[in-house]
């Protein structure tokens, strides 16, 4: 192996980031031999039909920091996430094959080895940060100590989280969001370090960073490396910028489709080594072949159908809150609940209630043939009719497509960002399962909020029907309305009303149906803002017409006629 202590960037300023890594006395730790080492065997990579990676080999050394290098398009992004467990060996359009293991090396001489990358903890700072916005910076540290397997259950994991804040010189008392980018990538790190992993993953640190902040970022990395000792792989193509902070660097030759470990000396040479870049970008999305892509819309259409279904006839699994940590669980329900049925949703489904109130009640009337002649004769019959319909149907009907509406793009929109943000795979990296820490939270938010929103709705719809009623027949009063508005609900001895079995159970079809379209419309891979637009549109279309079909299937069956 070869390794450089040369030099590194040279800086005569007391800078916050780099006085925040190092210890106390100011002395800096020497990177310590022993760690977890990775080795590749015999791997192979392909993305849609093109060979990335043929047959090579290649070791990272435990507790140095290495750079891969390669032109943009050669696959680095691609062999980081697989490094990181997070491309299974069964994906559609990317395959590889060879051996991946994890090698342990103890103080005492012990040893260990990880045949199954994907079981192996992981840390990944990715290029987007991939920061949870709706936590605070302690919380985005404390979420990940608390997941991650390798942490130590006798420490706070308030009080290193608190101290890694520190450490890494992040404020801690103002959103994640309103963050400097800087200040992000030092929190990413820190949520990172606070896995306590052996290896950390860094994608592409200093993309799209000016050469003042980049070089910051490299000797932040350096710092952090030095002063914590982790195995650290950084996936780059600005060897400009950290090639001087690395122990050991790793060359993707796009030529003859290998990892080759790049001697000291020939450091120098990397422009002449890398050659001419491809076209491709590393980032885009692979293109599969033309026959596949032809016929890929109809496959995915039945594959999505298929998962649909599957998806929801284990609904009850789904629902099983197996979370690793209540408290995390209970805190994305809340987040959750708060988009599907939150003040603004409430204010929304109430004044949709309100204007039915009104139209049911007062329209009816208003327009009714001959009324002066036949009011005085239906009256009682057009209140049971008002009342009844008001609460078995129309409220329902209007209430669940306007909860798709909105409430389904809310929830497609924020899954969606996670998607295209890395956040989903943020955490799978640190032990959270997306189909447990999101999906089932999604559930309970929809099966809880649509009753609840369907129900305030009806009320005030109720509410205004009987004040348009009062308003042109007041000598009737309050109580000649209450009795024949509600004459066909109320049932003798029961608190509820005639149908509630019938409403509940519509209305919780409707909620699974929504929830389970807004994940997947969400949830599908996002390259680009507009494709998170075009999954909100998704989600809209398909679940307003999964509302209409819900109603219209349970009226052949609740309705029946007279005998």
């Amino acid at each position: 192996m070869m390794t450089n202590s040369g030099s590194k960037i040279p800086s005569t300023e007391t800078s916050q980031v780099r006085s925040a890594t190092q210890p106390p006395d100011g002395d800096r730790k020497e990177t310590p031999s022993t760690g977890t080492e990775i080795v590749l065997q015999e791997f192979s990579l392909s993305a849609g039909g093109k060979l990335l990676l043929d047959n090579t080999s290649v070791q990272f050394p435990a507790g140095k920091l290495t750079l891969i290098l390669g032109c943009s398009g050669v696959g680095k992004s691609l062999l980081l996430r697989i490094l990181a467990g997070l491309i299974d060996r069964d994906h559609a359009a990317i395959r590889y094959s060879g051996g991946i293991s994890f090698q342990t090396h103890g103080d005492c001489g012990e040893s260990g080895e990880v045949r199954d990358h994907r079981i192996q903890p992981v840390a990944v700072v990715f290029q987007s940060f991939a920061l949870f916005d709706e936590l605070s910076p302690a919380e985005n540290i404390e979420i990940a100590i608390e997941h991650s397997s390798q942490s130590a259950a006798a420490v706070s994991s308030n009080q290193k989280a608190r101290d890694l804040l520190k450490e890494l010189a992040v404020p801690g008392d103002r959103p994640t969001s309103v963050l400097s980018g800087g200040q992000q990538q030092r929190l990413a790190i820190a949520r990172a370090l606070g896995m306590d992993t052996d290896v950390v993953l860094y994608d592409e640190p200093t993309s799209g960073l000016d050469t003042n902040t980049a070089a910051q970022v490299a000797e932040l990395v350096r710092d952090t490396q030095t002063h914590f000792g982790r195995t650290s792989i950084i996936v780059t193509h600005d060897y400009a910028t950290l090639l001087d902070v690395a122990d050991h660097v790793v060359v993707l030759n796009h030529h003859n489709r290998s990892l080759q470990e790049l001697a000291t000396e020939d450091w120098s040479r990397l422009s002449e080594i890398l050659g001419i870049p491809p076209e491709a970008d590393d980032a885009a999305s692979v293109d599969l072949p033309m026959l596949r892509r032809i016929f890929a819309p109809v496959r995915n259409a039945f594959a999505a159908s298929g998962e649909f279904l599957e998806q929801f006839f284990l609904l009850p699994v789904a629902l099983l809150p197996r979370w690793r940590s209540f408290r995390w669980g209970g805190r994305l329900t809340r987040h959750y609940l708060n988009l599907v049925a939150g003040w603004s949703a409430c204010v929304y489904i109430a004044i949709a209630g309100m204007i039915i109130g009104f139209v049911a009640q007062d329209f009816i009337f208003r327009y009714l043939p001959f009324r002066q002649y036949t009011e005085p004769l239906l009256i009682e019959n057009l209140l049971h009719a008002t009342g009844f319909s008001l609460y078995r149907f129309l409220v329902p009907i209007l209430c669940t497509i306007l909860i798709a509406a909105r409430s389904g793009a809310a929830v497609a929109a924020d899954v969606g960002s996670k998607v295209y943000g890395n956040q989903l795979d943020a955490m799978k990296t640190i032990g959270m399962d997306p189909l447990r820490s999101v999906r089932t939270p999604i559930l309970y938010a929809f099966l809880v909020g649509t009753p609840l929103l369907t129900f305030l709705s009806y009320g005030v719809a109720s509410v205004t029907s009987a004040v348009a009623f009062l308003s042109t027949h007041a000598r009737e009063g309050v109580a000649f309305w209450d009795a024949h508005f509600h004459r066909e609900l109320r049932l003798p001895a029961s608190v509820f009303y005639k149908g509630t079995g019938w409403l509940v159970a519509k209305l919780l079809t409707c909620a699974v149906g929504i929830a389970m379209i807004s994940w997947k419309c969400g949830a599908s891979p996002k390259q680009s803002a507009p494709e998170i637009s075009l999954g909100v549109t998704r989600t809209i279309l398909w679940s307003t017409l999964f509302t209409l079909m819900v109603h219209f299937v349970f009226s052949f069956f609740e309705f029946k006629a007279p005998q």
